[in-house]
C-alpha cells in the first residue's frame, strides 16, 4: 500500500504525453511503455481511495473499469473542458486515461519500472502534461491533486528535481478557466524534462497518480500518451528521397530552445524549429537545449541525428472511385485500396491535400467527395494519393396511407408506393419472405415494399393495411310468396358478424322471430304460418359492442 500526504480537494482532469529519449542513437526503447500493443502489458496498475490519511493504492491486477481505460488516437477528440486534444501531439497510438469523472474519493496510478542501460550516462526522458480541475475551494490537503514522480529504485530515493504535483487552486500559473464550467481551470500541453545523466545502470519507476478530492464530490482523472520515439525527442531527423529542406521539429512547449552544431561551438537558431537548406549530410548531428517553464523539470539537452531513408515508399490506389450506398458507406480502409503499395507502410486517412484534417474512421465514409491516404514507412517518409469516393442516395419514393377497406375489398399494394425504382413486395422487413399477390391483399397486416434503385441502393418502407367489416345495408321490403325471388328478408353483410342477433316484432309488440348469426333469414312467418302483409319492426345488434339499430321492414305479396 502507498500512502501519500494529505490531499486537498479539488477536480483533476490531467493529460500526459511521454516521450522517452532512451540512448541517443540506436538504443530500443522499454517494451510497451507508449501502450502501443494496445494493452497494459509491463505497466503496473494501481487502484483505491483517498481520505485524511493520504492515498491509499493497491496493485489491482488488471484494469479497473473507469479508472484505466485505453483509447485509440483517432485524431480529433477534445478535453470536454479545455477543448484541447486528448491525445498528445507528439503521441502514439493509444491514450491511458487515468481515472474517470464520478465523484466517489477515488484515486488511481500507474507504474512503470526500467532499467537504464549501463552504457547510457546521458539518460533522459521528456514527457508532456495538461491538466484539467475543479476548484471547489475546500482546504488544500482535501483537494484532488496530479503527483508525477520519478523514483531511483537501486537507492530508494525520489528524484526531486523531476518530481512534482499540482493541487488546485486560483492563480495556478498557465491555467485557464473553462469556457464549460466556471469552477474548472484547465493547463494544456506542457512538457517535462527529467534528466537522468550518471544514472547509468539503475531502475527507475515512473509513478503517475491522480486522485478525488477527500469527501468524494470532486473527481480527477487523467489521459498518459507515451511515445516510443526512444533515439531523439527530435522529429525530421530521417531525410526522405523527395526532400529539399531538412525541419528539425522539437518536443513543443518548452519555455525556450537554442539549437546548435555538434560541438556547440555555434548557435544555429532558436524556436521550437531548426530549417536547415540545403540538406546536410548523412550523420551530421545537432543539439537542442531544452528549457522548460520554471519548477517543471529539468533543462536538458537532445540531440539529432541525421539519416538518409532507404525503405520503400510506393503508395498504389488501385481504384480511383470507390462508390456505395449512404446507408453502407464506403470504408476507405479496406486492403484492396492500397493492395501492390511497399510492405510495412502505416495509412492515415485526410479530407484536405494539405493533409492537416485527419479523418476519423470510426465509421465509413456516408459524404461524396476526395480524400487523401497518407502512406508513411518506418522511417516516417510519407507520400498521399487521392482518392474519390461516390455515395449514392437512397431512392426517393412516396407511401400513400391507404384508409381502412371494407369486406370483401381487397388492397393492391402495387400502387401504395411511388418510387424512382425497381419494386418489389414482402411480407417480412428484412425481405427475405416473398409477398404473394401483392395486388390482391384481403387481410390486415404490415407489408413491406423493397425499393432498389438504378444504382443498387435500396430501401425498405412499411404499408399497414386493414380492413373492417361493411356496414349492414338492411332491405325494408320482401315478398315471400314462394316465387323464388325475395322469397326472405336477406341482409347481406350479416356473415361477417357471426355475433350478430336479428330479432322481428309486430306492431304489438310480440316478437315474431329471432336469430343470433342470422344463418338462416327470415321467411315471413312464425311458427310455420305466413303473416299477413303489413309493417313489422327489427331490431340488430351487429357485435356485443355495438348499440342496438332499429327499423322496419314490409311485407308484400
Amino acid at each position: 500500500m502507498y500512502t501519500g500526504k494529505k490531499i486537498k480537494k479539488y477536480h483533476w482532469i490531467l493529460f500526459l504525453c511521454i516521450l522517452f529519449q532512451y540512448g541517443a542513437k540506436g538504443q530500443g526503447c522499454p517494451p510497451n511503455i507508449g501502450f502501443e500493443t494496445g494493452d497494459f502489458t509491463h505497466w503496473q496498475l494501481l487502484a483505491g481511495y483517498v481520505n485524511a490519511g493520504g492515498i491509499h493504492l493497491t496493485t489491482s491486477g488488471s484494469p479497473v473499469p473507469q479508472q484505466h481505460s485505453l483509447y485509440k488516437n483517432t485524431g480529433n477528440l477534445l478535453d470536454p473542458y479545455g477543448k484541447f486534444p486528448v491525445n498528445c501531439p507528439d503521441g502514439g497510438n493509444y491514450t491511458l486515461k487515468l481515472g474517470n469523472d464520478d465523484t466517489k474519493a477515488m484515486a488511481e496510478g500507474v507504474y512503470y519500472t526500467f532499467t537504464i542501460p549501463a552504457d547510457r550516462n546521458d539518460f533522459s526522458l521528456i514527457y508532456h502534461y495538461a491538466v484539467v480541475l475543479q476548484n471547489p475551494n475546500h482546504s488544500r490537503d482535501e483537494q484532488p491533486k496530479f503527483m508525477a514522480q520519478v523514483f531511483n529504485v537501486t537507492t530508494n530515493q525520489y528524484i526531486t528535481c523531476s518530481s512534482f504535483e499540482y493541487v488546485a487552486t486560483l492563480g495556478l500559473p498557465g491555467f485557464k478557466i473553462s469556457s464549460e464550467k466556471a469552477d474548472v481551470l484547465y493547463k494544456e500541453w506542457t512538457p517535462v524534462t527529467i534528466k537522468l545523466s550518471g544514472y547509468a545502470g539503475a531502475t527507475i519507476r515512473l509513478e503517475f497518480t491522480t486522485n478525488d478530492c477527500i469527501p468524494g464530490a470532486h473527481f480527477g482523472y487523467a489521459y498518459v500518451d507515451v511515445g516510443e520515439n526512444c533515439v531523439s525527442p527530435v522529429s525530421g531527423t530521417v531525410v526522405c528521397q523527395s526532400d529539399s529542406a531538412l525541419n528539425l521539429i522539437a518536443p513543443y512547449g518548452f519555455s525556450s530552445y537554442k539549437w546548435f552544431d555538434r560541438d556547440f561551438s555555434k548557435v544555429l537558431g532558436t524556436g521550437g524549429t531548426l530549417r536547415q537548406t540545403p540538406i546536410p549530410q548523412e550523420n551530421t548531428v545537432y543539439a537542442v537545449e531544452l528549457v522548460p517553464s520554471s519548477g517543471r523539470g529539468c533543462a536538458d539537452t537532445a540531440y539529432a541525428y541525421i539519416r538518409y531513408s532507404t525503405e520503400a515508399l510506393d503508395l498504389n490506389v488501385t481504384q480511383a472511385i470507390l462508390a456505395d450506398c449512404i446507408n453502407e458507406g464506403v470504408d476507405i480502409t479496406k486492403d484492396f485500396i492500397t493492395a501492390g503499395s511497399s510492405p510495412g507502410l502505416s495509412f492515415t486517412y485526410y479530407t484536405d491535400p494539405e493533409l492537416k484534417n485527419r479523418y476519423l474512421l470510426t465509421d465509413s465514409v456516408i459524404v461524396s467527395g476526395t480524400y487523401y491516404i497518407k502512406a508513411t514507412n518506418a522511417d516516417g517518409c510519407f507520400v498521399s494519393k487521392s482518392i474519390t469516393v461516390k455515395i449514392d442516395p437512397l431512392p426517393v419514393f412516396t407511401v400513400a396511407s391507404p384508409k381502412p377497406i371494407a369486406k370483401p375489398g381487397t388492397y393492391d399494394l402495387t400502387k401504395a408506393v411511388s418510387a424512382g425504382g425497381t419494386l418489389s413486395y414482402w411480407m417480412n422487413a428484412a425481405a427475405t419472405i416473398p409477398l404473394a399477390n401483392p395486388s390482391l391483399l384481403d387481410k390486415n397486416g404490415t407489408y413491406y415494399v423493397k425499393i432498389t434503385s438504378a444504382a443498387g441502393c435500396v430501401s425498405i418502407t412499411s404499408v399497414a393495411v386493414s380492413f373492417v367489416n361493411p356496414s349492414l345495408v338492411l332491405s325494408n321490403v320482401f315478398s315471400p310468396n314462394g316465387d323464388g325471388i325475395n322469397d326472405t328478408w336477406e341482409i347481406p353483410a350479416v356473415k361477417y358478424y357471426p355475433e350478430c342477433t336479428v330479432e322481428i316484432f309486430s306492431r304489438s309488440g310480440q316478437s315474431l322471430f329471432r336469430s343470433v348469426g342470422y344463418e338462416k333469414p327470415w321467411d315471413g312467418k312464425l311458427n310455420g304460418k305466413s303473416l299477413p302483409i303489413g309493417t313489422y319492426y327489427y331490431v340488430i345488434r351487429a357485435t356485443l359492442n355495438d348499440p342496438p339499430t332499429g327499423g322496419s321492414v314490409t311485407i308484400v305479396r
